[in-house]
C-alpha cells in the first residue's frame, strides 16, 4: 500500500510540497521515531525481514520525507541496525561466513553505485524507483507467505528500476553534453563583421 501511495506521489506534483527536508524532533515525533525503530528492530531481529523496505514505510508515512532524505536515513539506520543483529546471531551462531562474504563481494559495490546514483536523479525519479522496489518487497512476503501469487508477478519490478536507472543515465549525459556544447559556443571567438 505504501509503495502504491508513494507511485501515486510521484505523478502529483502538488504532493512534493507536502514532504519534508527534515523533522522538528518535538516530544510527537521523539515517540513515534521510538515506537518505529523498536517495532522495527523487534520484526528484524526475529524475521530478517528487510529493515530498510520497513523504515522507508515508516519515513514516507510518519515523517512525509522527501525521497533523498528517506534513502539517506534508510541507510544510515539500517548500517547500525544491521550491525546490532549481526552480532547477536554471530554469538548464536547463525552466521554462514562464506556466503556472506561473496553477497558482500556484489553487494559493496552495488550499494556505492545506487547511493551515488541515488544523489544525482530528480526527486520523482527517486520516489518512483522507491515505490517500485516497496511494491515488489511486498509481493515478494505475500508469495514467501504462501497466498498462491505467480514469482513472474515480481519480474516487472526490479526491470522498472533497472529501466529507470538506464533512461536517467541517458538524460543526465544529453544533458551534460548540451551544456557543454552550449558553453563551447558561448566562449567560441565571434567572427569579424569587418572584411580585410
Amino acid at each position: 500500500m505504501t509503495g502504491a501511495a508513494t507511485l501515486i506521489r510521484s505523478f502529483i506534483k502538488s504532493m512534493d510540497e507536502r514532504e519534508r527536508h527534515s523533522i522538528p524532533m518535538d516530544p510527537r515525533h521523539k515517540v513515534a521515531a521510538v515506537a518505529l525503530g523498536a517495532s522495527v528492530g523487534f520484526i528484524l531481529g526475529v524475521t530478517s525481514a528487510g529493515s530498510g523496505a520497513l523504515i522507508a514505510v515508516g519515513l514516507i508515512l510518519l515523517f512525509r520525507l522527501t525521497p533523498t532524505r528517506v534513502v539517506g536515513t534508510d541507510v544510515f539506520h539500517a548500517a547500525i541496525l544491521l550491525w546490532a543483529a549481526g552480532l547477536a546471531h554471530i554469538v548464536a551462531g547463525n552466521v554462514d561466513f562464506g556466503l556472506a562474504a561473496n553477497i558482500l563481494i556484489g553487494s559493496i559495490p552495488g550499494v556505492w553505485l545506487g547511493s551515488h546514483w541515488s544523489v544525482r536523479v530528480q526527486p520523482a525519479v527517486l520516489r518512483t524507483t522507491l515505490a517500485l522496489v516497496l511494491i515488489g518487497a511486498g509481493l515478494a512476503l505475500l508469495i514467501k507467505a504462501g497466498l498462491g501469487i505467480p514469482t513472474w508477478v515480481l519480474i516487472p519490478f526490479p526491470l522498472g528500476v533497472v529501466i529507470l536507472m538506464v533512461v536517467t543515465m541517458v538524460r543526465s549525459r544529453k544533458r551534460r553534453e548540451r551544456a557543454a556544447q552550449a558553453e563551447s559556443r558561448a566562449t567560441a571567438p565571434e567572427p569579424s563583421a569587418i572584411g580585410p
